[in-house]
């Protein structure tokens, strides 16, 4: 409520910032309308003044003005994108019948996109943004793809608002793994009681750690390759979850979990692939070893034993461990699975 009427007060305040400037010039729309008159009546004059550069930097102060109340953790619908500058300037560069590959201004609604959304997502990440909020995380992965794939904006060579971007968000996920991420370690006797406050706190932070896993997971195409496998995978897989893993006190949840951090990784990163990652081998091998266990446990005949294993070689079939589906296959007898739920076509998704 508090929130609320503070942003209230601040929209507000907001509209007496150009309350002494005449329309004409606090309008995106009448501003480019008078560029627009001279690239049609002066096109040569208007090309060899360089206007595509100087636009991004003239309109920047009006366009933050009407972002104000703009939050790229809530927009789930391309909000900014319903802002009158948005239509104004994308009318500007391919409008009016000008052909894009023809004029210079072409490039102009991305270089303001980068001069004024992209800082104001930064300024977010580095204050407000909370990594472990999955509905924060997908509104602004949402948004980063969308100005990738609608405007180019992190494609090529990065121009300094997106390299600062990037620069932020890689901070803010490195603070948050470093820092934010704890596993207690607890003796074993305190694991083995279901209903002990150790074991609940213990996979509270377990399954907090899983959650962040799938929200870097989103970045993917977005932050460069090694830089997520250093910390989804060389930290917060193998330096917190897999010692949770391998204790052997998450009962009938460990299918789950492993099924959970599975669909956290991103399928690029398999893609083409026929064999596991590196970083993916104690991985790899605790599930494995799960499967034996389950196995032992009871007749791999039983249904429960069976869907318990199909879903772990689903699992070893999602990250490429070919070869450990068929030993498993071979020795258990479950060869009708890795046909029937295609366990070896790893470009097919399996029901």
């Amino acid at each position: 409520m508090v929130e609320c009427l503070q942003e209230k007060v601040r929209k507000e305040k907001s509209k007496a910032v150009f309350s002494d400037v005449q329309e004409d010039f606090c309008s995106v729309k009448k501003i480019l309308s008078r560029f627009e008159e001279w690239r049609e009546c002066y096109s040569e004059s208007y090309h060899n003044a360089y206007i595509s550069l100087c636009l991004p930097k003239l309109l920047n102060p009006i366009i933050r003005h009407q972002l104000l109340a703009w939050n790229p953790l809530k927009d789930t619908s391309g909000d900014f994108e319903n802002l009158p500058w948005f239509t104004a300037v994308e009318t500007f560069c391919h409008g009016h019948g000008h052909e894009e590959l023809e004029h210079t201004d072409r490039q102009t609604l991305s270089s303001v996109i980068e001069r004024t959304v992209v800082p104001k997502m930064t300024a977010y990440v580095e204050l407000v943004w909370d990594p472990m909020s999955h509905q924060q995380s997908v509104c602004l992965t949402d948004v980063c793809h969308s100005l990738k794939e609608d405007y180019s904006v992190f494609e090529g060579e990065h121009s300094k608002p997106v390299k600062a971007f990037t620069e932020a968000l890689v901070r803010r996920l490195r603070s948050c793994v470093d820092e934010d991420v704890f596993i207690p370690l607890y003796p074993k006797k305190f694991l083995e009681e279901a209903s002990s406050p150790q074991r609940h706190f213990r996979d509270q932070r377990f399954w907090t750690a899983v959650k962040l896993l799938g929200n870097m997971g989103k970045w993917d195409l977005l932050l460069p390759e090694s830089v997520l496998k250093e910390l989804m995978l060389d930290k917060l897989l193998n330096r917190y979850l897999m010692t949770t893993l391998c204790s052997h006190t998450l009962s009938n949840n460990a299918v789950y979990a492993c099924k959970k951090i599975a669909d956290g990784l991103p399928p690029s990163w398999f893609k083409g692939e026929s064999t596991c990652l590196p970083q993916l081998h104690n991985f790899r091998n605790h599930i494995v070893q799960k499967v034996h266990a389950i196995c032992k446990q009871q007749p791999p005949t039983d249904p429960n034993t069976r869907a318990a294993v199909v879903d772990l070689l689903k699992v070893l079939s999602t990250i490429r461990c070919h070869d450990s589906i068929m030993a498993i296959a071979e020795k258990y007898h479950y060869e009708d699975a890795i046909y029937s739920h295609q366990l070896l076509n790893p470009e097919t998704a399996w029901v």
